[in-house]
Order: structure tokens, then sequence, then C-alpha cells
């Protein structure tokens, strides 16, 4: 009970939080006390540590796999150029994934809708979506659209451009990934949050809808630390089954943090009691 005390008269280092936020909801008080500042550092260090999870080892862990970036780029796809307008590429590639079938070959002049819609057509299923390009055009099945590609005249693209081009390309989808696991983040916890408020408001807790969001936002970290985990992990069933136990926990937390602010402190005056967040 003293250590209890102790913590929420004391600023808390991102440690304590996250101890905190991860397994004792009943000292959400203590979090709320924290300055906007303190707020604000964990949540970011906890997505910057959810990006990592999510993209940055996978990544890594692929570009090892296939002998690192060059390897990949040099080796693991066919050699080619785009240069005025004109595409060249070494060998014909054939890649067809979740009814998608994308057919490359530049030994083509030119291709025709009708000969997409013939491929789609062998595909058995009319859903499938087949792009085909060849020395000067692309054209797929779903259009009657066929793109010239003396369109991009002024482009000149190559492996070794791809190469120079693949780390800068690497980082912006890292800095798109981490904006959008914070939008989600803010997202989701709103909707735990509204769940909240109307608890709230049945049972007359009195709180405030911006100390219920925050509460949220703490009792998240449990799940989105399970998800980006077993997301890495790669089982369909098993993150479905932990996005379910994660979201039960996240509901219980919620509850259990959001009655810690009914639970009074020792040495709390009134005017520590105004001093809420929001």
């Amino acid at each position: 009970m003293n250590e209890n005390i102790d913590i929420q008269k004391s600023k808390l280092k991102f440690i304590e939080q996250i101890r905190i936020a991860l397994s004792k909801p009943l000292w959400y008080k203590s979090l709320l006390q924290q300055s906007i500042g303190k707020h604000i550092c964990y949540f970011l260090i906890l997505l910057i540590l959810i990006t990592v999870i999510r993209f940055v080892i996978p990544c890594t862990a692929y570009l090892q796999s296939v002998g690192g970036l060059k390897n990949l780029i040099y080796n693991g796809i066919p050699g080619f150029s785009f240069e005025n307008g004109v595409l060249q590429v070494d060998t014909p590639v054939d890649i067809e994934q979740n009814g998608v079938r994308i057919i490359i070959d530049t030994s083509v002049d030119a291709y025709t809708v009708e000969d997409a819609q013939s491929k789609a057509a062998e595909m058995g299923d009319s859903m499938n979506i087949v792009y085909m390009i060849s020395r000067t055009n692309a054209v797929n099945n779903i259009s009657s659209v066929t793109y010239d590609l003396s369109l991009m005249n002024g482009i000149t693209i190559n492996n070794d451009v791809v190469y120079q081009a693949a780390p800068i390309y690497l980082i912006f989808y890292g800095i798109f990934s981490f904006i959008g696991n914070i939008i989600a983040y803010l997202i989701s916890a709103l909707f735990f949050a509204l769940f909240g408020y109307l608890m709230n408001r049945a049972l007359k807790l009195n709180l405030k809808f911006g100390q219920i969001y925050v509460i949220a936002l703490y009792a998240k970290s449990v799940e989105i630390l399970l998800e980006a985990v077993l997301e890495v992990v790669g089982i369909s069933l098993l993150y479905y089954v932990g996005s379910i136990i994660g979201i039960f926990i996240t509901c219980n937390y919620m509850t259990r943090g959001m009655s810690s602010m009914l639970i009074p402190r020792s040495g709390d005056s009134d005017q520590g009691q105004d001093r809420r967040f929001f």
C-alpha cells in the first residue's frame, strides 16, 4: 500500500508508466496525475516500439533471409531498364497472388485489353485481376484503357536507381507506418472511451471524458503489444484469438482503471483532487 501511495505522489519514469499500464490498472489514477508531456512521451515511445515490432523487425529479417537489400534488387528480381518510354526486362515475369496476376514480357511490343481478358478467363474466376506489361504499354482486364509507357518518357529507372532509392523508400515507409499506428491507436482508444463514458454515465462515476480517454489509451497498451507480436508470428488464427483476448483485457483494465479514480489517496487534499488530467 505504501508503494502505491509513493508512486502516486511522484513523477513516474517511462518504465514505471509501462509497468502500471500493463499490469496494475488499479494504479491508473497515478498515471492520470502525470503531466501532459509525460503522457505524450509514453505514447510516442510505446508506438515507436510497436512500429519496430511490426515493421523494422520483419523487414530486417526478410532482407537477411534474401542476402541483403543489394542481393534482393540485383539478383532477386530480373535486370530491367526503363528509358525513353521503353521497358526492357532480362527475363519475363509472371506472378500470381491473392487473385492478382502480373505478367511482364518485353519481347512483346504491345498488349491489348483482349489479351488481359483472355488471361483472366484462364484463371477461372471473374473476380481475378490481370495486369500485362509489354515493351511499350500496360493493360488490365478490368479497364478498357491502354496505358502508353511513352507518357513517362522523361523517366529513367533501372536496378541501380532502385537500389539507391530503396533506403529512402524504407525510411519513409517506416515513418508512414508509425503515423498510421498513431492514428489507429487514437481512433481505437476513442471507441473504448465512448464505451467507458456510457458506463460512467450509467454508474454516475462523475469522470470527465478526457480522463476516460486517457485511461483507454493506457488500457490498450497490452492489446496493441499483443497484436503486434502475434502479427509478426504470422499465424492468422492465433492473431484473431489474441485480438479478442486483447479487447477483453482492455475492457477489464478500463473498468478497473476508472474505479481507481474513486479510490481516495492518503494525503490528498481538495486542491489535489482538482488537479486531475482534463
